[in-house]
């Protein structure tokens, strides 16, 4: 259990957190707005100040119910955003008839960009409470135990999957941002499957096992938000029988191994390539692949190997050594990454 002086510590760490994340937002926008930079960095700190608020009182004051939490996440982000709005436009009182008569659209640009900021900072804030709570429940449940080593290993794990990479978010709401002028209908293709991202990591987030249907949703999201970064460098397909998309997976087991395909293999590959994510079965066994035909094994992992080495070391937290990850170079350029897996249920 978390002694008070903890219980307040968390929420100071989230403030500190906060404005970091605000004041690098506030200078990515200062760069790409013709607004002045003062008005800039104000109006996003209002934002996640806002959003802030919104989750700090519903973690420590309201504290809903799981299957109640994605509205609290909504309500958040709207706050924020529409904040920002308002505070943004009380600064620039003077301009706001003519803008409302001329530019209505410029309006509704500005609250999605905002939504957008809301939603990374709110993300960010929520993986960290999520983090923090199952931590403290791991804890607890290793006292109880006595197993340490093994639950503090699940709680790493369960922490992992709580968190969205910020660079992703970012990288995302700049790619949205540039394209709201050049082609609106493709940034509202970006923001739908941002969206749908969201909801996937969230859900996900609070499940110790899932499916293999959850996964391959994430998967697509995720893969159709690289798709639209990359243009036509990028294609993936995803190859599951019907029978198996009810099969349980771990959260999130696969997408280090994409990332690592995406990033490694073709984003350094002039032309791009293929990612193919496929399930099947053979016996009791669940097999899950990545392909893809880019630069294939390069010298020096670095990072691949780091992402490597989380998943095998889930896979033996999970199931005890009898699952296990391979790494294979194709013939035809490119790498294979295989799970083996115990098929239960």
């Amino acid at each position: 259990m978390p002694t008070p002086t903890t219980a307040w510590r968390a929420p100071w760490r989230n403030l500190l957190v906060t404005l970091v994340v605000n004041t690098l937002a506030g200078v990515f926008f200062s760069l790409t707005s013709d607004s002045p930079a003062w008005r800039v960095m104000l109006t996003i700190h209002v934002v996640g100040l806002s959003v802030f608020a919104v989750v700090t009182v519903t973690f420590t004051v309201i504290k809903p119910p799981p299957r109640r939490e994605p509205f609290y996440f909504v309500g958040a982000i709207v706050v924020g955003a529409l904040l920002g709005l308002v505070f943004n436009w009380l600064m620039r009182w003077d301009e706001l008839s003519d803008v409302v008569r001329q530019y209505p659209a410029y309006l509704l640009a500005s609250l999605m960009v905002f939504m957008l900021a809301a939603a990374v900072i709110a993300s960010i804030l929520w993986g960290r409470e999520k983090s923090g709570r199952l931590e403290a429940a791991y804890h607890a449940e290793q006292a109880r135990r006595g197993d340490q080593e093994k639950q503090l290993m699940a709680a790493q794990m369960r922490m992992l999957q709580a968190q969205i990479e910020p660079h992703f978010l970012f990288n995302t709401l700049a790619n949205v941002q540039s394209l709201i002028d050049v082609s609106p209908v493709t940034a509202k293709k970006m923001l739908g499957l941002f969206n749908d991202y969201l909801r996937a990591s969230l859900a996900r987030t609070r499940d110790a096992q899932g499916t293999v249907r959850q996964e391959l949703d994430l998967l697509r999201a995720y893969l159709g938000i690289l798709q639209i970064r990359m243009a036509e460098r990028l294609e993936f397909e995803l190859d599951c029988p019907p029978g198996l998309l009810d099969a349980p997976l771990p959260p999130m087991l696969l997408q280090p191994l994409v990332e690592n395909a995406v990033r490694h293999g073709l984003e350094p590959k002039v032309e791009g390539g293929t990612v193919r994510i496929t399930i099947s079965v053979r016996g009791d066994t669940l097999l899950a692949e990545v392909s893809d035909d880019g630069l294939g094994l390069q010298e020096g992992l670095g990072s691949f190997g780091m992402g490597l080495a989380n998943v095998r070391a889930r896979l033996s937290t999970l199931y005890d050594g009898q699952a296990r990850l391979e790494l294979a170079a194709n013939a035809a350029g490119g790498v294979s990454a295989r799970i083996e897996l115990p098929l239960r249920g």
